[in-house]
């Protein structure tokens, strides 16, 4: 199995030295048994792939950047720039960035203006990014919650057009897709959307289930468990709510990675314990479970430096379980 694994690594490592990323797509494609199809769907024909694969050098590098993320490759972006419009248009995603980032709506609008102008001709990968800023920017505005959320969902649709109609087990999605249904999931939670959180998370959690041999929605799905989990604890599902913790935790198994983990160990003690609660055994039963997930949520909150959680949590401890040496 380790000569495999070592085979297989000196055979990612030949093709990126060699820069020859049409063959990594298409070795790749091979490994995960990824039809040309399925993993162009959205972004380019199947052609276009074709081409790609058979060492033409000609094509808009944020396709070739969206088709190695759907593969659960993160490419160097420089690996990718392959003319100087690639080169102005990987600067100007940055400076939009950028702008965002320091809320300078007016600058952010004009050079988003100019980006459209530029690359939304291309592909469709350049269409979602103006459309992922817009609604960033109309949030910033301080515009409608449902027009954030709408601008988000005509972002993904650039890439994954069937969205909307439960398919997304038929994708592949990249990092950026996976970012952007995440993002529009937490927008729809945080202004109380129920119903289309509700459906936008089992939309995801299916099409991890159909998809957990990936490397990238293994390291994704601690957050998804973290969000999902939360949101389901909320609605008081919470045998739903524990299923998506131990699977989260069950995925995180031999990482290193601690992101969204005190999240579920929390959501995980307050489901346990509230199914104690509404089952009329809260008085009768064994707590050391809850102590010992809420203990767990607490010294990871404490690490990252998260008081106001973490003062939550031993406030809770002590009021409800009387633990009072909980440092």
């Amino acid at each position: 199995m380790y000569k495999d694994i070592y085979k297989d690594t000196n055979k990612d490592m030949e093709l990126y030295s060699n820069n020859n990323i049409g063959s990594a797509i298409q070795y790749f494609r091979d490994i995960y048994h990824i039809s040309q199809s399925k993993l162009c769907k959205g972004i380019c024909s199947v052609s276009t792939l074709s081409r790609i694969e058979a060492g033409e050098r000609d094509i808009d590098a944020f396709i070739l950047e969206t088709l190695l993320e759907r593969l659960g490759k993160i490419p160097y972006q420089f690996e990718l720039i392959l003319t100087d419009f690639d080169y102005e248009v990987y600067q100007s995603r940055m400076e939009i960035n950028r702008l965002i980032e320091d809320k300078a709506i007016d600058e952010a609008y004009k050079l988003v203006k100019e980006y459209d102008k530029l690359a939304s001709d291309k592909g469709t990968p350049h269409k979602q990014f103006i459309m992922l800023c817009k609604a960033r920017l109309n949030e910033l505005e301080g515009g409608r919650p449902e027009a954030t959320i709408d601008m988000l969902v005509k972002a993904i649709t650039c890439t994954v057009p069937d969205f909307s109609t439960e398919a997304l087990a038929e994708y592949f999605l990249s990092y950026t897709e996976f970012g952007i249904i995440l993002e529009m999931l937490e927008k729809m939670i945080l202004y109380k959307m129920v119903d289309r959180a509700e459906k936008t998370l089992n939309q995801i959690i299916d099409y991890m289930f159909w998809h957990n041999h990936m490397e990238h929605n293994v390291s994704i799905y601690p957050k998804v468990a973290a969000i999902g989990g939360r949101f389901l604890l909320e609605q008081n599902q919470l045998d739903k709510a524990l299923e998506l913790c131990n699977k989260g935790l069950e995925m995180n198994k031999g990482s290193r990675r601690m992101d969204y983990l005190g999240e579920i160990f929390f959501v995980k003690a307050q489901a346990t314990e509230g199914k104690f609660k509404s089952a009329g055994l809260w008085e009768t039963c064994d707590k050391s479970e809850c102590i010992r997930l809420y203990l767990k949520a607490y010294h990871l909150f404490t690490f990252f430096e998260e008081e106001t959680v973490a003062d939550k949590i031993k406030k809770h401890l002590q009021e409800e379980y009387q633990w009072v040496d909980i440092d």
